[in-house]
């Protein structure tokens, strides 16, 4: 009885193991600028997931009124051709955004559910969810099959840390490779853009 209880104990610990030890590492990607930009294979998907890190002069407020006016997107938003804010209620809203893609592939687009939280720390939490029904397919431009993450805005004296996570499947032909070879030019573009935005904000 005590050598089948030993073997249970134990048969559920290595499955514990498991759980927690299969998601891979992250692993640095770009470092440039005052940005760094991580990658790592996302379990069940033959797509890496990203996190990018910036710090800029800047308050939580300042960054999330440029977060919540989706009709800029275009001018910071890495790679983003067409953005508009559907429905808004409360700290909740849904931004169509339509992203570029390379040719031979055409652009990919994807409903977002931006759902922002101020935690007790004074971290800002903004999580973002990507459905893909929420409005019917648009001619000559492919949906996502997915894509979820979250922003973090973590506050220290007049300057603010902005941690980006993001994973997304882009569907259709796109080879995995092709987007894991390239996925740090995104977020890097991205929070450039913010840092960019942000300054000419302040002047």
């Amino acid at each position: 009885m005590r050598n089948k209880m030993l073997l249970l104990l134990t048969s559920i610990f290595c499955m514990l193991s498991l759980e927690i030890f299969s998601q891979s590492p992250w692993k640095l990607d770009k470092n440039k600028d005052g940005i760094k930009v991580y990658t790592r294979i996302e379990e069940n998907s033959d797509f890496n997931s990203f996190k990018a890190i910036i710090t800029v002069d800047a308050t939580t407020d300042e960054i999330l009124k440029i977060l919540k006016n989706t009709s800029n997107y275009t001018k910071w938003y890495g790679y983003t051709k067409t953005a508009t804010l559907l429905k808004q209620e409360n700290d909740v809203q849904y931004n169509y955004v339509e992203t570029i893609f390379p040719w031979p592939f055409r652009n990919r687009d994807m409903v977002y559910k931006m759902t922002t939280n101020k935690l007790n720390s004074g971290v800002i939490k903004i999580s973002l969810k990507g459905i893909s029904d929420y409005i019917q397919d648009k001619k000559g431009i492919i949906r996502m099959k997915k894509a979820e993450g979250y922003i973090l805005l973590r506050p220290s004296n007049n300057s603010t840390e902005i941690l980006y996570v993001f994973h997304s499947e882009p569907g259709d032909s796109v080879p995995a490779w092709m987007a894991n070879s390239s996925i740090a030019k995104l977020p890097f573009k991205t929070l450039s853009g913010l840092r960019k935005i942000l300054k000419k904000k302040r002047k």
